[in-house]
Parts: C-alpha cells; sequence; structure tokens
C-alpha cells in the first residue's frame, strides 16, 4: 500500500468524519443561553463550510458535499427549534469572553482562512478568454484559484492560476476506487484535449509513457504535452496521453481541434489534464476565464 494511498485515504476520512461529526454535535447539543448556541452554530459551521471548500470532492464525490452540507443545515433548524425559546444569555454565566473566547479566536482563525479562499476564488487580474480544453464528459477542479488553500500551483509564479482537471462519472466520483492502479479506472483518462484557442504551436512533445499511479515522472515534468501561442500568452497543456499528441511545433491550431488526449505522463500521480498561461514576454502567470467563469477547486463544467 503507497504512501500516496495512505495520505489520501486519511485525507478522505477527516473531510468526511470531521463534518459529519460537527453535524450530530450540533444535533445533540444542549446549550444555557441562544447566544451559546449562537457561538457553537457559528463555530462549527465555519469548520464545515471551509472542508466544503478546500476538500478534494471529485475524490470523495461531487454530490457528497451537498448531501453533507445538507444535514448540517437539518441539523442547525433542528437545534435552533429546541433553543430559540432560551433567554440570549443565562442568568449567573460567567462575563462573556470567559465564556466564549476560545470559541471567539477559533472563529477568528476560520474567518482568515474563509476570507483567502473567497478572495482566491476572483481573479486578481486581467484574465485571458479561452475555451474549454476537454470534451465528451463532465469535470471538475482538482487544483485551481489564486489561493495555495485550493490551488497548490499558486506558489508557483507561472503556474499561479493553474488548473488541474479530472473527470467525474454519473455518481460524481474521479474514478472507480480511491487510488486505481488501473488507468482505465479514471474517468478522464483518453478524453479528447482540444485547443482552448486559435493560435499557433509552439511546442509539442509525445513518446513519454504513461505512468502506473501513484508513479511520477520528475524527469520529465510535463510529460507529453502542447504549448499553445493563443495571442500574448502561451498555454500549456500537459500530462498528455503516449501516442495522442497531434500537432507538431509550428502548427497553426483553430479553437476545439483536437490536439491530443488524457495520459499520465510526466510528474503527475495519476490521470488529469494541466492547463496553465503565461504572458510571453513576463513570464509572469495570467489567469483563465472558461465562458467567463474564473474556475476553483470543485467547480464543476460540462462542455
Amino acid at each position: 500500500m503507497s504512501r500516496q494511498f495512505l495520505l489520501i485515504l486519511a485525507l478522505s476520512l477527516v473531510c468526511l468524519v470531521l463534518p459529519l461529526s460537527y453535524t450530530v454535535s450540533l444535533w445533540h447539543t444542549r446549550q444555557k443561553s441562544r447566544l451559546g448556541w449562537v457561538m457553537r452554530l457559528l463555530t462549527a459551521g465555519a469548520i464545515v463550510l471551509l472542508i466544503l471548500l478546500v476538500g478534494r470532492w471529485d475524490m470523495l464525490g461531487y454530490y457528497t458535499r451537498f448531501l453533507i452540507g445538507g444535514l448540517f443545515a437539518l441539523a442547525a433548524i433542528v437545534s435552533w427549534q429546541r433553543h430559540r425559546g432560551l433567554p440570549m444569555t443565562a442568568p449567573g454565566d460567567r462575563p462573556y469572553w470567559r465564556r466564549h473566547g476560545i470559541d471567539a479566536l477559533v472563529l477568528v482563525f476560520l474567518g482568515v482562512m474563509l476570507a483567502r479562499i473567497a478572495m482566491g476564488s476572483l481573479a486578481s487580474r486581467e484574465a485571458i478568454a479561452l475555451g474549454f480544453p476537454l470534451r465528451d464528459g463532465w469535470f471538475m477542479v482538482g487544483q485551481g484559484g489564486d489561493s495555495t488553500l485550493i490551488n497548490y500551483h499558486n506558489s508557483h509564479a507561472a503556474q499561479r492560476f493553474a488548473l488541474d482537471l479530472s473527470g467525474i462519472n454519473r455518481l460524481g466520483f474521479r474514478a472507480n476506487g480511491i487510488l486505481p492502479a488501473e488507468l482505465d479506472r479514471y474517468e478522464i483518462f483518453g478524453k479528447p484535449v482540444v485547443s482552448p484557442c486559435d493560435g499557433t504551436v509552439r511546442a509539442a512533445r509525445d513518446g513519454i509513457a504513461d505512468l502506473t499511479p501513484p508513479q511520477r515522472d520528475r524527469e520529465n515534468v510535463t510529460g507529453n504535452h502542447v504549448m499553445i501561442a493563443c495571442a500574448m500568452v502561451d498555454v500549456e497543456l500537459a500530462h498528455l496521453k503516449q501516442g495522442s499528441v497531434a500537432v507538431e511545433t509550428g502548427d497553426a491550431v483553430s479553437f476545439g481541434q483536437v490536439i491530443g488526449a488524457v495520459g499520465n505522463s510526466g510528474n503527475t500521480t495519476e490521470p488529469h489534464l494541466h492547463i496553465h498561461a503565461v504572458n510571453r514576454d513576463s513570464g509572469e502567470a495570467v489567469p483563465m476565464t472558461f465562458r467567463e467563469r474564473f474556475l476553483v477547486r470543485n467547480a464543476a463544467v460540462a462542455p
């Protein structure tokens, strides 16, 4: 059992168990005042919301987070019915900061994290409008946004706004299993990759083998890939399937033209499509929008 498998399993359990435990706790809580109940609701709600935003729900199931959110809302309604007749503060209670000081500090911390995610869900500079680079399926963003909380590429200057895209099946999962070794058990594997713009191929590479998850090829980071000059930016599409690259350097391509297929080549632990754009003159990352959407983690797209 690989370290990557164990890590994904552990994170999955945390993302499922923690919000459900706070939901059950809110359902059963017995506070002496409405203020105490409100503090409990806000703390639990902030934690659940944070997990719903940062969790990898392509792995845990697209519909799962809506189920968890619905259960939490139900617990809040039931709990409020039990507490709404209480006084705002109970007679003889200790001063506010002695009763709820720790909760308040936790809320401030959680508020900062949620604010960072909210800001990271907006493009911080002018974006380039591109066509979505995938066909024939339903897709989710695994990594995306302008914050390291929802996009691990964000600390890399040239890939600050990069996206990692996964496919999801009818049940909302990216694969049949947690980290299957068989590539065809990943919904996105082999899906057509199309040019996101009219442009010229600046670089293209094929011939690198697709790896068995979670193996990586750290020497050929992008694996089989295509880079296209789109106006003033270069757009790179990486980790393509061996033998699928259908263009060569110097070729003119049109929007929607098939240029390859999703694979698992390069420095990647499982099949997905990586895409990012850089300003050709400065080398700085450029935000991308698709149908006027700035995509962030857990966004779903049906081309």
